[in-house]
């Protein structure tokens, strides 16, 4: 049986990292763009601010499908520390938007190489190979 590989794994596998550098990597890309500079200096006056950012990345990560996202994303929005005039008003916070464009772009391209690598004959383009695994010859 296969197994199923998180959100998490599938990035450090693809951009070469670290597993404990995933939620920095994602946070970096993740944020909206006019609030990099802004947020570490947020995080850094009171530690608790990204609290809601934190936890929203770490649920995402564990996903290996990207049909569960939407209860993350509503989870997040609802997040006690998700609240506030910067968060909602500036936008100083990580975008549900952004960070799904992560996912489903690490989730697709992982599935499509898995699925036209694989030692199975499907999905294959040739036909002529499809009318063997048909008829059941090799």
């Amino acid at each position: 049986m296969q197994s199923i590989e998180s959100f998490a794994m599938l990035h450090c596998q693809k951009h070469n990292l670290a597993p404990a550098r995933f939620v920095e990597d994602v946070l970096a890309q993740a944020l909206y763009p006019h609030a990099h500079i802004l947020y570490v200096l947020l995080v850094w006056l009171h530690a608790d601010y990204g609290a809601a950012d934190l936890d929203f990345i770490n649920s995402v990560g564990k996903l290996s499908r990207l049909h569960d996202f939407w209860a993350e994303a509503d989870y997040y929005a609802h997040h006690p520390r998700n609240l506030g005039f910067l968060r909602q008003g500036l936008r100083i916070r990580v975008s549900a938007r952004r960070l799904r464009r992560l996912l489903k772009e690490t989730l697709h391209v992982t599935a499509t190489e898995v699925a036209w690598s694989s030692a199975t004959p499907w999905p294959t383009r040739d036909p002529a190979a499809v009318e063997k695994v048909d008829a059941g010859t090799p």
